[in-house]
């Protein structure tokens, strides 16, 4: 462990940050978020003398850069650093083990899975369910190979039709679209029994997310440093696929969710 000087915008003395120097890139961003309130996606980092932006990629470890001890970093808000790994894929932090996971609740207007799938594929957003239902429409339209009238019980055209329609309920074969899509795992883990269905899996997709259902709705749950918050800003809605700890701590969270239930 080493300590920085943090210089952040619209503070006039530097402030000191404990970090990891085994730790990547991508996770000492994710705590600048943490600290200053800024988007990571808009965080950017100055270091050395003269201070110039860091560009490297978010695996890189922070010994690799040279940091010692009490070194000072400028962050300012711009054109961000967060970049992908070295292999192209998406790439998560690992979580906190202190952090918590919350159940956020979806409208119940027929759209909820889509709803849910925005909360965690479109960072939190709470408008775009339309967006992915359109989104598998076109995509069972493009794919009548993938989704054929065997797979989905009648002409995929007639399928589509359904779906564009608000009120035609979201399940399965829309989740392992949006999986496809975003290439991400979605695990929907059922509130009453906890089972857990897997979306995605054996395609090599590096993030997971997670969403909950009843025989009727669906929610989303995601992972906040504090217990019970309604900071959704501060909520980690993606999870490192080879982090299986984060599967067992949704499945005990869903099970405590269930009891709520009866």
């Amino acid at each position: 462990m080493i300590k920085l000087r943090v210089r952040i915008p619209r503070s006039t003395a530097p402030m000191e940050l404990e970090v990891d120097i085994e730790a990547p890139w991508i996770a000492l961003l994710y705590e600048l978020e943490r600290v200053t309130g800024l988007d990571v996606n808009k965080i950017q980092v100055l270091f050395g003398f003269p201070p110039k932006p860091v560009r490297v990629s978010d695996e890189t470890l922070l010994k690799d850069l040279k940091l010692r001890n009490n070194d000072i970093i400028i962050v300012q808000e711009g054109e961000g650093g967060l970049q992908k790994g070295v292999d192209g894929r998406k790439y998560v932090p690992p979580v906190h083990e202190r952090a918590h996971f919350t159940r956020r609740i979806c409208p119940s207007d027929n759209s909820c899975l889509f709803h849910a799938c925005a909360y965690i594929l479109h960072d939190k957003s709470r408008s775009d369910g339309p967006i992915l239902r359109q989104k598998c429409v076109e995509f069972v339209i493009s794919h009548p190979e993938i989704f054929s009238k065997e797979v989905l019980g009648e002409d995929p055209y007639e399928y589509a039709a359904w779906l564009s329609r608000p009120g035609s309920w979201g399940g399965a074969v829309e989740l392992e679209i949006l999986s496809r899509i975003y290439e991400t795992e979605i695990f929907a883990l059922d509130l009453e029994s906890s089972a857990v269905r897997k979306f995605g899996t054996g395609n090599n997709y590096s993030v997971r997310g997670f969403v909950v259902y009843t025989g009727a709705h669906y929610d989303c749950i995601a992972m906040n440093p504090m217990f019970n918050s309604s900071l959704e800003m501060n909520d980690q809605v993606l999870f490192n696929t080879r982090n299986d700890n984060v599967v067992e701590r949704a499945q005990r969270f869903v099970q405590e969710e269930g009891k709520k239930l009866h």
